[in-house]
């Protein structure tokens, strides 16, 4: 491609929404999902304004207003005019959760990578905006009866299990439920999620709620992934069960296992960029709305990654000496 000065100055949100462009293609992520579809909008338009809907962390309302003056964006887009925002709302309805989940493999390419290394961990959102201590006061109230505490109770949460490249920081695959719950059965289930990629799996490192033979079997067995995750509990005379905890026991690495610590770093970066709460309703757009956060991490992510390899080739770059 020709250097184009115009578009090195673009704005950083234009790129990112030039590079998601690229991923959907790559993806072959189809233009319209039915023949009776209209031509005003694309398929591939809905997915990159709903993608800026979570960077914004606006409603569908606000946003498409915000859209009326981003004009930039909207030539990217090819859009002559900006869509009502019931438009996107159904179109986030009718859209397939697993399609958009194998948009998120898409960024391995994009990345070029060869061999994965994978972190498995789990964070919770909260479904609804108000506030910790409105929340906290109001379970108090619920929780006393006949002038006794009987402990407070449990708020529903939406549980978000991810699998991160933990070399590039890249959302892989997600897996939701209602929270809270168990921990170890989703590590099996996000996992096989990774497979249509194609890469082979060099390491899996999780943290102590995974630690079970099953996991470990599925990780060496049909990944062909070493494994790190902590034995739970560990004393004198227990035997710890188990052909595979004995063996990640025997040969546990300290160094890989600290790599764990980058999908908090994920789960940082995410919530403080896009809220730590789902703006949706219903379960099954709460995972749709996660799902476009990703995608829109793994774009900012990229970006980020690009800037600072064109900010090393010219700190690189030798200088003439006076």
């Amino acid at each position: 491609m020709p250097w184009d000065g115009k578009k090195a100055n673009q704005h950083k949100l234009v790129r990112i929404v030039r590079r998601q462009k690229r991923v959907l293609k790559r993806a072959r992520y189809p233009l319209r999902g039915s023949k009776y579809a209209n031509h005003l909008y694309t398929d591939h338009q809905h997915v990159v304004l709903l993608a800026l809907r979570q960077h914004f962390r606006k409603s569908y309302r606000d946003f498409c207003e915000m859209l009326e003056v981003c004009t930039e964006i909207m030539d990217e887009l090819g859009l002559k005019r900006v869509p009502h925002w019931t438009t996107l709302q159904k179109f986030s309805r009718r859209a397939d959760a697993r399609r958009l989940e194998r948009l998120l493999l898409a960024y391995l390419v994009e990345a070029r990578l060869s061999v994965l290394h994978l972190a498995v961990d789990s964070t919770g959102f909260s479904s609804t905006s108000a506030s910790t201590y409105y929340t906290r006061v109001l379970e108090d109230r619920k929780s006393k009866i006949g002038g006794h505490r009987r402990g407070v109770l449990t708020r529903r949460f939406v549980k978000q299990t991810v699998a991160v490249e933990t070399r590039k920081q890249l959302i892989v695959a997600v897996k939701f439920r209602k929270g809270p719950s168990n921990d170890s059965p989703d590590f099996p289930r996000v996992l096989e999620k990774v497979l249509p990629a194609g890469l082979p799996v060099k390491l899996v490192v999780a943290d102590k709620g995974y630690d079970a033979e099953s996991n470990h079997a599925y990780a060496r067995e049909v990944l062909g992934a070493r494994t790190m995750i902590p034995v739970r509990y560990r004393g004198p005379g227990i035997r710890v069960g188990g052909r595979y905890r004995r063996r990640n026991l025997r040969d546990f690495d300290e160094d890989a296992y600290h790599q764990r610590a980058k999908v908090e770093t994920v789960f940082s970066v995410e919530k403080r960029k896009m809220g730590s709460h789902v703006l949706a309703r219903v379960p099954s757009q709460q995972h749709k709305e996660l799902i476009f956060r990703a995608f829109s991490y793994n774009s900012g992510r990229m970006e980020s990654l690009f800037l600072h390899f064109i900010e090393g080739f010219y700190k690189a770059w030798p200088r003439k000496r006076p």
